[in-house]
């Protein structure tokens, strides 16, 4: 069946149409042998999207339209906003293995969806924490909208069940994450062209509401090694040395102890679940004694 017939019923650009009727082609023998490591994984995803090139009658076509309809209006719901232009959702959901028209994916819209979210995180960071530096605030901020969290939040969404992907797209190893962190961006981005800045600001806050008190604790842990540090290169001091000076308990929840030196003085000791966790606390006690020493100077 030729193309043009497809084109007569209004097929959409991205149909997976193989024009010859025969076997999916198949991957050339000596490109198969290039050896093992990201050639082999990226060997065997061509051989899989090639598989799914195979003809799709207009019935069929029907059906997947449909069914991409009931999954927008479905994310709708899932997302709590109503939109006023189901078409930029659509847009959202739309990756670009599915695709050949590349603006029908949503590439463009992540793109726009990132600036939209690091906009309306500062904004937050910059208002409820009045007391805070600039740095801790790009600390708190990076840690907000780590890939991490954004895909936290699209598993939260179930962003994935109404994904429009490319049959090759995740197959042996599940989608990725990065896929889904995207996917999230890009509804950020739908939603504020749709609704505009306080509907996405609504949006954003809802979704990340667990994330964002997690990730400002986090940064700040982080700033207690990074604080002490900036403190004695300012008193033109030795950088601190850290010293596990005891782990307890089985190795599958051991509890450590460390202590901070500086120019081998004992500084501050530190517990905690891990080291990294233990030396924050070691970091944290010596920032109190140094400034406790400050307020007795």
């Amino acid at each position: 069946m030729s193309t043009k017939l497809y084109e007569s019923i209004d097929v959409p650009a991205d149909a997976d149409v193989r024009q010859d009727g025969g076997d999916p082609a198949e991957v050339p023998a000596d490109v198969v042998e290039c050896g093992e490591g990201i050639e082999d994984v990226l060997v065997e995803e061509i051989r899989l999207l090639l598989a799914d090139v195979v003809a799709v009658s207009p019935r069929e076509w029907a059906a997947r339209r449909a069914d991409r309809e009931v999954r927008v209006v479905a994310c709708e719901a899932a997302l709590g906003y109503t939109f006023n232009d189901r078409a930029i959702l659509a847009n959202a959901l739309t990756h670009s293995s599915s695709t050949s028209d590349k603006s029908l994916d949503n590439e463009r819209l992540e793109f726009f969806g990132d600036a939209v979210l690091d906009l309306v995180i500062r904004e937050y960071l910059y208002h409820n924490y009045p007391n805070r530096q600039e740095g801790d605030l790009t600390e708190a901020k990076s840690a907000i909208v780590c890939r991490v969290s954004l895909v936290n939040a699209a598993k939260a969404l179930d962003l994935r069940s109404y994904l429009t992907l490319g049959r090759g797209v995740g197959r042996r190893r599940g989608i990725p994450d990065s896929l889904l962190a995207d996917a999230y961006e890009a509804v950020v981005a739908a939603v504020y062209l749709d609704g505009g800045y306080a509907a996405a600001r609504d949006f954003i806050m809802r979704s990340l509401a667990d994330a964002i008190p997690h990730a400002v604790e986090r940064a700040n842990a982080a700033n207690h090694k990074s604080t002490l540090q900036k403190i004695l290169q300012q008193a033109r001091l030795p950088l601190p040395a850290y010293r596990v000076m005891d782990a307890i308990g089985p190795e599958h929840s051991r509890t450590f102890k460390v202590a901070v030196l500086v120019n081998g003085v004992e500084m501050g000791i530190g517990q905690g679940s891990s080291k990294k966790a233990a030396q924050q606390e070691a970091a944290r006690a010596a920032l109190e004694r140094l400034a406790a020493r400050g307020r007795t100077a």
